[in-house]
């Protein structure tokens, strides 16, 4: 039981960020400064970062708890799902009234999937090494 609703709620948030991204958005995101000015970044980027990240967070909190999103090699199913999710994400864009695709965007959301995936390994390494 806990398995399934593990399953649908990924489905649901991946049908929701899919969802999201044909939506036309108008406004402006301006950037976000770090530090004193040294490094700028665009809020929608940190955006992108921060969502994708935490989508590898939800799947680290469902192989924490014995949860596993696919029968067979769950973890590659869902680096390609992820990846897949945020190049479509941003491609569809093209064709969006008042939404444009932007590489950085897809750069932004493979540097959230390697941050939370980083994150995922480094973790894992810590726990093989306390057994």
């Amino acid at each position: 039981m806990i398995q399934r609703i593990y399953r649908y709620i990924f489905w649901a948030g991946y049908l929701a960020v899919l969802f999201t991204a044909v939506i036309p958005v108008v406004g402006n995101l301006d950037k976000v400064r770090l530090g004193r000015g040294i490094f700028e970044i665009r809020l929608d980027h940190l955006l992108h970062v921060s969502a994708y990240f935490l989508i590898c967070m939800y799947y680290l909190f469902g192989r924490r708890k014995g949860l596993k999103l696919f029968k067979k090699n769950s973890a590659a199913k869902f680096i390609l799902l992820t990846v897949f999710l945020g190049v479509v994400t941003e491609i569809v864009q093209i064709w969006v009234p008042a939404r444009a695709f932007n590489v950085m965007d897809i750069v932004a959301n493979l540097a959230g999937i390697g941050l939370g995936m980083g994150t995922i390994a480094l973790l894992d390494s810590k726990s093989r090494k306390q057994e």
